[in-house]
């Protein structure tokens, strides 16, 4: 789901349902609006919201819903309601079916299962920033001058704070399968600041898949949430010549390097890396859930397998 009403977005799980007011006073800036009631529940639970940037209408708002995180994201038939809702973007901005599911199976860099954790939340709060609310009808849906660097430190700000309210478990990143405790915020904050750096572990994902049915021997790790950052995700697809580590930092620094310069690759376009030269293609449809546009790398002179040549 692109960017559209909402710009960014992220979630708080809770095994609890909070209030309104445990909400303001854990996020501690005012309130511009509050509301204790919606017909609609996909749309919106009770909210308040706050500001982002008033020059540019941006606004935050931070709602409670009182059930489980709908992964599936509904059924145009049956569940018509969340179905709706997710195509318009209420589950946040890049949301793709089952993005909960990936988060936990992804979750590396938690030492206990987050699964546990996930399965017995029973409520969320979304986190989702736009530029239209109470907006004129021509009013665009995102202005000219947004940075989305400053809209996820606006989010993540946020949300890491409502980590603070009872019942708080993980915060929830849909558009790039990311789930996080505080500490692990804090922890990718402190390394970001000490390395003058953007904090691009929080804001994207590296995960990895056999390719083993497809391209026997090979192995593929891949970006999720780049988009946010209105830049391509990227994957590595190689053999077992490299290491996974290896190509781990390779796209850690890959991600960094176009979340600070753009979407700089070309087909053909060559980069150092782990064992040699690495050669771009840019591929309409990425191998892993979630669809998206990708930016492949391959390493060049090796031999590559049918399914990974087209």
């Amino acid at each position: 789901m692109a960017k559209g009403f909402f710009t960014q977005g992220i979630a708080v799980l809770f095994d609890r349902t909070p209030n309104l007011d445990e909400i303001t006073a854990a996020i501690g800036v005012p309130v511009k609006k509050r509301m204790d009631a919606f017909e609609t529940w996909a749309m919106s639970g009770p909210c308040v919201i706050v500001e982002h940037d008033a020059a540019l209408n941006g606004y935050v708002s931070v709602d409670v819903v009182d059930r489980p995180w709908p992964d599936p994201m509904g059924d145009p038939k049956n569940e018509p309601m969340i179905f709706g809702a997710w195509s318009m973007g209420h589950f946040g901005p890049l949301t793709y079916p089952q993005s909960l599911e990936r988060a936990w199976q992804h979750a590396y860099h938690h030492r206990e299962s987050p699964r546990e954790v996930v399965a017995r939340h029973h409520a969320f709060v979304r986190v989702r920033l736009s530029y239209v609310f109470g907006a004129k009808e021509d009013a665009p849906v995102i202005p000219e001058g947004v940075d989305p660097r400053a809209e996820l430190a606006r989010v993540f700000a946020l949300g890491r704070s409502l980590l603070g309210v009872e019942g708080a478990s993980l915060l929830f990143v849909p558009g790039a399968d990311l789930l996080f405790t505080r500490p692990q915020i804090d922890a990718r904050l402190a390394d970001a600041r000490a390395g003058q750096r953007l904090p691009i572990d929080l804001y994207s994902n590296v995960r990895m898949f056999r390719l083993d049915g497809l391209a026997d021997g090979w192995t593929m790790m891949d970006t999720t949430g780049l988009e946010a950052l209105d830049r391509t995700d990227l994957e590595v697809c190689f053999d077992r010549t490299v290491q996974p580590a290896e190509i781990a930092s390779f796209l850690r620094n890959l991600s960094l390097y176009v979340a600070n310069r753009g979407d700089v690759f070309e087909d053909g376009h060559t980069i150092d890396g782990p064992g040699g030269r690495w050669v771009a293609r840019h591929i309409e449809k990425s191998l892993a859930l979630a669809p998206r546009p990708v930016v492949r790398f391959t390493r060049e002179g090796a031999p590559l397998p049918d399914a990974l040549s087209k």
